[in-house]
């Protein structure tokens, strides 16, 4: 199954280069942009706890899916089909697409589109630089429409957390603050954190975050493979 996903991932990538061609230049130069920010940034960076949980979260085959998770697509037209329940399905990758090109509409043409540009990130960037981007401009809640926001929202160190506060953190990206939170999102945040530490856990023993290093930012940030085109800084939001 892996040969296959690496194979359609290939057979992806072709599709998106001829395809987006623009949409990519535009992805590309944002990304470059976060990670040229973050590393004259280093205290900045979430450390290493924050983005091996966000992998537990959101997307636990993230080290070896080609930008897409072809096991979690079938899961979920599966369930759709049997159950009518909504899954997700999308990676760390496309996640990032769907916020740097700010299209969030529920349609097939969006979905492929981003499933395609993902497959292109997930190619050009090293995988250990996808979580901590995402983190880095993530939605957390109100007055936390990035990593910093909800650091400073929590009174927490953006560079230094504890695994109860990285768990805290990346809970609230699943179950976004709001203003004046009911007692219902608070439990559903409190539940959120036990889980992810639960998973953290299990995930450390099976080597599911071996891929980001072990250093207290992971190995994030070293850089991307450059295109043969030159690309125009995109000043970031």
């Amino acid at each position: 199954m892996l040969y296959f996903q690496q194979i359609l991932g290939a057979i992806v990538r072709t599709f998106a280069r001829v395809l987006l061609q623009r949409e990519w230049l535009f992805v590309h130069s944002r990304v470059d942009d976060l990670i040229a920010f973050h590393r004259t940034h280093p205290e900045l960076v979430p450390p290493l706890e924050a983005q091996r949980l966000l992998v537990s979260a959101e997307d636990h085959r993230h080290g070896c899916h080609p930008g897409f998770d072809i096991y979690a697509i079938c899961r979920a037209i599966f369930r759709h089909f049997t159950s009518g329940r909504r899954e997700g399905a999308s990676t760390i990758e496309q996640q990032i697409v769907r916020v740097v090109t700010n299209r969030f509409e529920l349609t097939l043409r969006r979905k492929l589109r981003e499933i395609m540009l993902a497959s292109l990130v997930a190619a050009h960037f090293q995988k250990s630089a996808s979580p901590p981007i995402y983190l880095v401009i993530g939605y957390y809640g109100w007055k936390m429409n990035n990593y910093i926001q909800a650091c400073h929202r929590l009174r927490l160190q953006p560079n230094n957390l504890s695994l109860d506060e990285a768990a805290a953190i990346v809970a609230r990206l699943k179950y976004p603050e709001p203003r004046i939170s009911p007692p219902q999102r608070f439990m559903q945040i409190e539940q959120r954190i036990k889980y992810l530490k639960r998973l953290y856990w299990t995930h450390i023993a099976d080597g599911t975050y071996d891929y980001l290093g072990i250093a207290k930012h992971g190995s994030a940030f070293r850089g991307s493979r450059k295109l043969t085109k030159a690309v125009s800084p995109t000043p970031l939001a």
